[in-house]
């Protein structure tokens, strides 16, 4: 069995990511048989600490986190406790968060040559053009969101946005959808693609999305959810997001509202300003909370 270590390397300086894709390539090659195959792969890149082959040392050197307008955000007297608590960051700690990002984009190009070298190998087998390719992630991240210190535990767009890209049969190049996809999608798309039924679940196949047709109803919203987190001391949340609304009601005596077609980067919470809007979407939240298989359609809005 391979280690890693600390760094992300084996005993041979190779990363993670080149180890798991060379395997993985394997198995495309030698290992498939004639059947129909499934492969999941989960890369650690981009995880902390940041694993890349050395050849990538000068990559990105000028990058910076991502400075939208929610970065250091100067006033935060309108967010919750938890939030108001965070100091501005100084310009030690930008720096430090600018330098974890570029690992970061160092290690997502290891994985870019992973990619390849998988794509790569359903081609030689002629499995390319049968084949359903998922890029995607489990979470997003921020970096001085709202004055947050790098993390992913929050309900604001940086953290619960994830990519999400497909190739594959009847997909067409270069478009994009709008519509709401959640990670419970992923095991109904699947089975959908294969031809088979699995239990009922609270996601959805998305697969009529990527053929260009538009589907008679999708989702209109979703509930997010966070346990107490020790690192911001922030108190448990159910949120519920909307194609227009962001509502996050606390365990503790706080919500957040934020209207994000006036408001993108979430720096004006009009909860005490909307009650009607409060109002209205913590009874979705209610129903998203109870919901299962197909009442979860109806509790979507769609």
């Amino acid at each position: 069995m391979a280690t890693f270590g600390v760094v992300g390397r084996n005993a041979e300086g190779v990363t993670h990511t080149e180890v798991f894709g060379k395997d993985t390539a394997s198995f495309i090659r030698e290992e498939r048989g004639e059947e129909p195959f499934f492969v999941y792969l989960a890369t650690i890149a981009p995880h902390e600490p940041p694993a890349y082959p050395a050849r990538y040392d000068s990559l990105f050197s000028n990058e910076q986190a991502p400075r939208n307008a929610a970065f250091n955000e100067k006033d935060v007297s309108d967010k919750p406790r938890w939030v108001r608590k965070h100091p501005l960051e100084n310009a030690q700690r930008i720096e430090a968060e600018d330098d974890i990002y570029r690992d970061m984009a160092r290690s997502m190009k290891d994985v870019d040559d992973m990619v390849s070298v998988l794509v790569g190998a359903l081609g030689e087998q002629g499995e390319l053009d049968n084949t359903y390719v998922i890029l995607t992630s489990d979470n997003g991240f921020h970096f001085g969101t709202h004055r947050l210190p790098q993390a992913k535990w929050t309900a604001y767009e940086e953290d619960i946005r994830v990519p999400l890209v497909v190739a594959g049969p009847g997909v067409p190049e270069g478009q994009a959808r709008e519509q709401m996809v959640l990670n419970n999608d992923l095991a109904p798309t699947t089975a959908d693609w294969a031809g088979t039924e699995m239990p009922a679940t609270d996601g959805r196949s998305f697969a009529e999305l990527l053929t260009g047709d538009s589907p008679r109803a999708w989702r209109k919203r979703f509930e997010v959810e966070g346990a107490y987190h020790p690192g911001y001391r922030r108190p448990p949340y159910q949120a519920v997001r909307t194609e227009r609304w962001l509502y996050v009601d606390y365990e503790t005596p706080a919500q957040e509202l934020y209207d994000l077609q006036a408001d993108p980067h979430e720096l004006e919470n009009v909860a005490k300003k909307k009650p009607g809007v409060v109002e209205r979407l913590s009874g979705q939240l209610e129903d998203l909370r109870a919901c299962e298989g197909q009442r979860c359609r109806e509790a979507e809005g769609g």
